[in-house]
C-alpha cells in the first residue's frame, strides 16, 4: 500500500566512487526529520552517526503511522545499521516491518572486494555476490545521487534510476541562510523531489506524492 521508502533515491552533479563523501558528514550527530502527509505529522526519520575506534556507525530509524478517523491502518518502522573503514562501506544491516511485511537487507564485503547482498520484501528474495559499484539507498549519503546502480535499503533489490538537476533555492537551515540544490528523481516507481545543501552536500528536504502529498521537514541537523 504506502510501501514507499523502498523506492527513494538521490543524485548529484559529479561521479566518484561509492561512498567517497562519508567524510561530508564527518562532523554531524543527527540528522532527523518529521514526516508529513497531505500537511499532517505521520512518523520520522532519524539518521544517527558515531565514531568507534576508527570505525564509523550510522544508524537509521524510520517510523511512520496512517490512521483514519484515529483509527491506524498502516504502519511502516525501518531500522537500519551502516558500518564504514575509513570511507569504505564493510557492512549494513536492515529490518523493516512494513504494514503486514517483515523485510530485511544484509550487505557484506568480502576481502576480494566483492559484495554479497540477501534480503527480502513481499515474499520475494534477492541474494547475489556482484563487486560493480553500487548507491545505498539510506536517504543521508548524497553518494546514492552518483551511481543510477542503487540498492535499496529494505530489500536488498537493485533498481536503476534517472537523476535531474532541478534548481537551487535560499533556505534557512539552523537559523542561517543556506543554498540547497534540489534534484527530481525518476525511475520504475519513483518521483522524488530531494534536496543537498550546497556547500556541504547534506541532506535536509525530501518530497513525493504517492497516495498522498509527503514531505520530510528538517528537524534537527547537527
Amino acid at each position: 500500500m504506502f510501501r514507499i521508502f523502498s523506492i527513494l533515491i538521490f543524485y548529484i552533479f559529479f561521479s566518484v566512487n561509492l561512498n567517497a563523501h562519508v567524510d561530508h558528514n564527518k562532523d554531524l550527530n543527527i540528522i532527523e526529520f518529521d514526516i508529513y502527509r497531505n500537511n499532517e505529522k505521520v512518523g520520522h526519520h532519524k539518521v544517527i552517526f558515531s565514531n568507534k575506534n576508527g570505525i564509523r556507525e550510522i544508524s537509521t530509524d524510520v517510523f511512520f503511522d496512517i490512521k483514519l478517523l484515529g483509527v491506524s491502518i498502516y504502519k511502516y518502522h525501518s531500522l537500519g545499521k551502516e558500518i564504514y573503514k575509513g570511507n569504505k562501506l564493510i557492512e549494513f544491516k536492515s529490518k523493516t516491518k512494513d504494514g503486514n511485511h517483515n523485510d530485511y537487507c544484509n550487505i557484506t564485503n568480502t576481502s576480494s572486494g566483492e559484495y554479497n547482498f540477501d534480503g527480502t520484501t513481499e515474499g520475494k528474495f534477492f541474494k547475489y555476490s556482484s563487486k560493480k559499484d553500487f548507491s545505498l539507498g539510506t536517504w543521508w549519503n548524497h553518494d546514492v545521487l552518483v551511481n543510477n546502480n542503487f540498492v535499496l535499503g529494505q530489500s536488498c533489490r537493485s533498481t536503476e534510476t534517472k537523476i535531474t538537476f532541478l534548481n537551487k533555492e535560499e533556505r534557512m537551515i539552523n537559523n542561517k541562510k543556506e543554498i540547497v540544490q534540489l534534484f527530481n528523481v525518476k525511475g520504475e516507481d519513483i518521483d522524488v523531489k530531494i534536496g543537498f545543501t550546497d556547500k556541504t552536500l547534506q541532506w535536509v528536504s525530501m518530497d513525493f506524492s504517492l497516495k498522498g502529498e509527503w514531505n520530510y521537514k528538517l528537524k534537527t541537523l547537527n
